[in-house]
């Protein structure tokens, strides 16, 4: 909406001054502002809409199929004109019986349709419903992405308000939510629908032949339920579904009831404990003083059990029963797993670089365990390391400029690493440690000339703080 893109695009060297009103800053925030919903607004319509022409295409197919087992069905609901001629014709063939003697003896008038077909019938009908609705409402659905992005006259201020209100109106309205959600569920349980009428009706024909329908139809049925749990347990997890986005809104649900329960119930239990223990002081009087030296004893043994109980249900309550579900990962953790992946995957030496310099600035003991341990990650800097130092000394004088930076970054990534929560034989390679190492008469472990001389070259390209070496080495 904003033509100057040159101006805007380019770096901040000080902070900007602070508008008179809000939005007067030159139409800077409004320009960042409308990349980002355009890129969202983008984003959304063209993620619901190919998962729409997905739906209908499917829907299409799953109607045609249902409609061809229905037309095979639905007749057997009625009776079969074909029946009364055969009958007729069989009287003449005999010879004029009386047999049939009005319309009330043809089979049409004592029929009555088998009574297994009807709940088949029923469950195919209600499945082509299910697909037809969804159809349509796919339909509708695209009409309403279309409105959604539609734009109006006017300047880019009213264009830019507008487009926001919808926004905020999609939102809520569950736009996200019935398109993403409702119509793939709908047409989820018609599949369902008809694979329980299917198997009804094979097992009219054969027995055998619907028991084995079953277990061919139950298996991906049951590992769809099984990735819905899945998807329960961990949210983070790819299975996702409607069926997994309801049972994660039901579990959410009924948390509070959960923590409401267990603190009635302990509330319940002291106070029923309480009443039985004022009942037990007022009628036991002892004047021993063994008995009430275990009077007291009991007596203290049961606030502590009672104390347990509380403290078990303030947790309960204030971790917001979390454990149900697996443990999300840390912030730490997901610095060690976006290192991982930028070391271990890419090719560019530019992100190699920020990435082993990034890890220069981990103090988290545990996270720079994880990437000391990694044998795969330790192994592929020092492999990064020994291909830039080679580029290094082959490389002419005006070319060095990058190889340089790059063996200082992955020397002074191993040297943090090694240094910070291991030892110095960590700054080997994995796969040199063993010969690295040899053991000498006291026991001690010795490094060879060659591990001398690497060490050497990884320090070199390191300048380190005064107060490091009497730390570290």
């Amino acid at each position: 909406m904003n033509t100057n893109t040159n101006a805007f695009a380019q770096p901040i060297a000080e902070r900007p001054e602070i508008p008179a009103r809000f939005g007067e800053d030159g139409g800077k925030f409004y320009y960042y502002y409308d990349q980002l919903a355009d890129e969202l607004d983008e984003d959304l319509t063209k993620r619901l809409k190919s998962q729409l022409d997905s739906l209908l295409i499917f829907a299409g197919l799953f109607a045609g199929v249902n409609s061809a087992f229905l037309a095979l069905t639905l007749p057997m609901m009625s009776p079969d004109s074909a029946d009364d001629t055969n009958a007729l014709l069989l009287q003449l063939v005999k010879g004029g019986s009386t047999t049939i003697n009005s319309e009330v003896d043809l089979p049409s008038a004592t029929f009555s349709p088998p009574p297994a077909i009807y709940p088949v019938n029923l469950l195919f009908a209600v499945s082509l419903t299910c697909a037809l609705m969804s159809s349509f409402l796919a339909v509708l659905g695209q009409q309403w992405l279309v409105y959604y992005r539609k734009r109006s006259g006017g300047g880019a201020e009213h264009q830019r308000k507008e487009q926001l209100r919808r926004q905020l109106g999609a939102a809520r309205w569950r736009l996200e939510l019935v398109l993403d959600d409702i119509l793939p569920g709908l047409l989820q349980v018609g599949l369902v629908i008809f694979c329980i009428s299917f198997i009804l009706y094979l097992r009219t024909l054969s027995g055998s032949m619907s028991s084995v329908v079953s277990v061919v139809v139950g298996t991906p049925l049951a590992i769809t339920v099984a990735a819905a749990v899945c998807a329960v347990w961990d949210r983070m997890c790819p299975y996702q579904s409607p069926l997994s986005h309801l049972l994660c809104w039901i579990t959410d649900s009924v948390r509070s009831a959960v923590v409401a329960f267990v603190w009635l119930f302990i509330f319940m239990k002291a106070y029923l404990h309480e009443i039985s223990r004022t009942r037990t002081r007022g009628t036991e009087r002892h004047p021993e003083t063994g008995e009430s030296s275990s009077l007291s004893k009991s007596s203290s043994r049961t606030e502590e059990l009672q104390a347990k109980s509380w403290a078990s249900a303030h947790q309960t309550t204030s971790r917001g029963l979390t454990w149900i579900g697996r443990k999300e990962e840390t912030a730490n953790d997901l610095i060690v797993a976006s290192l991982k992946r930028v070391i271990l995957t890419s090719e560019h030496t530019t992100a190699l670089v920020h990435a082993a310099t990034n890890i220069c600035a981990i103090n988290d003991k545990d996270s720079l365990r994880q990437l000391l341990k990694d044998v795969e990650f330790f192994d592929r800097l020092h492999g990064l390391f020994t291909n830039v130092h080679l580029s290094l000394e082959t490389s002419p004088i005006q070319l060095r400029a990058m190889p340089s930076a790059a063996a200082k970054a992955f020397a002074a990534a191993i040297l943090h690493l090694a240094l910070s929560v291991g030892n110095i034989i960590d700054l080997a390679p994995p796969e040199d440690r063993p010969p690295a190492i040899r053991r000498s008469l006291q026991a001690q472990p010795m490094l060879s000339s060659d591990q001398v001389c690497y060490f050497w070259t990884l320090a070199s390209q390191v300048k380190l703080e005064d107060h490091l070496w009497g730390e570290d080495l």
